[in-house]
This record gives structure tokens, sequence and C-alpha cells, in this order.
């Protein structure tokens, strides 16, 4: 029996160990208020706040980063996401914080960067997801709330139906089918605990489980069957970084509380790769990078 016991206290105190965050090398150039895209066993982070054009990629295997051919212009709040072995960057702010409908394609083989047909309306602080094969942007400012999907085979733009809640500062991501609009704010409203789900067949959205907690620039990514988002802002309806997390599991009608950030941070580019999760930057105060280019790396 106490032989019982001792075992199950080992494997406790492991899991309790494994599902800490564990600090990685940090990132060359700190940044706060963009993404992170994971490709090929690598995890590239472009652009930052004050309109950085810097790429920078983190290697998993060996716990390092590379510096790699620039964006073409410096953006901030930009949107992107991964595709058939390349990256897209969409949209995003420029210095003086004009939105751009600008449309960008990274070769990680040749390091080189190409244009794309601009989008059909510039936009900023919304988020890019992959979904089939098509590359779709939602959320964020600009003139609409259109989705607005891009078919690289065909290198065009298509304007979609408008998200029943205009936000931005958001998150996506893609389940089974389906892409989740998270959270955000708008002018006027505030922060927003709500969740829209929009179905690509049928260019239709409908209402999913809202939030435990109303945020805005905070980070969200899926592993499988379960989305996780971390951290964010209030700025809106009192002023405070968070560090708390949630999780929908696929099914689910409601949110539940998940794995907190090891510090308070918003802007923060997260990425996931496979069960693991990486955070990479950020901001632990509104307008600033905060964050010192630090590192973390948690598996559930």
């Amino acid at each position: 029996m106490r032989s019982i016991l001792l075992v199950a206290l080992l494997m406790t105190v492991c899991g309790l160990v494994q599902a800490e965050w564990r600090e990685l090398s940090p990132m060359p150039t700190p940044r706060s208020e963009t993404v992170a895209v994971h490709l090929h066993g690598r995890i590239y982070v472009p652009g930052g706040l004050g309109g950085m054009r810097s790429l920078e990629a983190y290697d998993i295997a060996s716990d390092s980063w590379q510096a790699l051919a620039p964006l073409p212009a410096g953006r901030h709040h930009l949107m992107a996401a991964a595709l058939s072995g390349k990256l897209y960057v969409f949209g995003g702010a420029d210095q003086s914080w004009q939105a751009s409908a600008t449309a960008w394609v990274y070769e990680p083989a040749a390091d080189t960067w190409a244009s794309l047909p601009a989008m059909p309306e510039p936009r900023y602080a919304g988020a890019a997801v992959a979904l089939g094969n098509y590359l779709f942007v939602v959320g964020g400012e600009g003139p609409s709330g259109r989705v607005l999907r891009y078919d690289p085979v065909d290198n065009v733009w298509q304007r979609l139906g408008a998200s029943r809640e205009r936000r931005e500062h958001v998150a996506a991501v893609a389940m089974g089918t389906r892409i989740y609009l998270i959270g955000g704010r708008y002018r006027g409203v505030g922060e927003l605990a709500s969740v829209e789900v929009y179905h690509p067949t049928r260019d239709r959205w409908t209402r999913g489980p809202g939030l435990r907690t109303a945020r805005a620039g905070f980070a969200a990514v899926y592993t499988p069957r379960v989305i996780h988002v971390f951290g964010g802002e209030v700025i809106m309806n009192g002023r405070h970084t968070l560090t708390s997390g949630e999780i929908l599991e696929a099914e689910a009608t409601q949110w539940t509380a998940g794995r907190g950030l090891p510090v308070p941070l918003h802007g923060v580019p997260v990425a996931a790769v496979g069960d693991a999760i990486f955070v990479l930057g950020g901001s632990s105060a509104a307008g600033a990078i905060e964050n010192h280019g630090r590192v973390f790396r948690w598996t559930p």
C-alpha cells in the first residue's frame, strides 16, 4: 500500500512539474502587438509595435533564434497565418497608425518576400486563420466587419459576410470546419466577452459560448480539441493586464478556467505546436514592450 501511494505521489509531482511554464532563449528583438506562426519546426514572429520590419524565427529543436529577411514595410497589429509551407502577412498598421491593406507571402526556403493583391479593405488588429484551401481575415479595425477570404491558388480576394459585432484586438482560431472569433473590444462598447462562430461553407455567423472574462489584445491557440486563451488587457472598463487563461473544449457549451500566463501580458504572440504552447514576447503594460523578449513553453 505504501509503495502504491509513493508511486501516485511521484506521478502527481511529475505532472505538476510538466505543467509549469519553462523559460527558453529570449527573442533577439523584444516585441509586442504582433503574432506568432508555426511552420516546419520553427515559429516566425514578424513586425511589432512601433512599425518594426524585422522577421525572426525560433527553432524549436535547437532553442535558438535566427534573423531573416525583413518585412517589405514596417507593421504592427498585423494578421498572419501559414498555409502550404508559406507564411502570409496581411494588413496591420504603419508607424502612423494608418490601417494597411497590404498582403505579402514569405517563402522560407528562399528567405524572400513577395507582394500579393491588396486586401479589399485596410485592416489591423484582426486575426488571420488558415482553413482548408483558404486564408481568412476576420475582425479588426477597418471600414467593415466583413470576412476577407484569400484564395492563394487563384490569387484573388473575396468579401464575405460581416460578423454580428464589430471588434478589434481580437483572436481567432479554427476548430474543425469553423472559425471562432473571440473577445476583443470596440470603441463605445469596451472589452468583449462574446464569441462568434463563422461557418465558411454557408458564409454564416452564429453565437458561440462567451468568455468568462472580457478581454482584448490577448492570444488564442488551438491544440487537439481544445481552444486556449491567454492574457490580454482591459483599458476601456478599467486598466490592467491579465495573466488568466481559459479553455473551450470541442463540443463544450462553456469556457472553463485554464492555465494562466507566467506573467501578465497583452499583445503577446503565442503558437501551438502539437500539445506544446509557446509564448513569445508581449508586454505587461499597454502601449509598450515590457517583457524583454522572454519566451516560455508549456506542455499540458
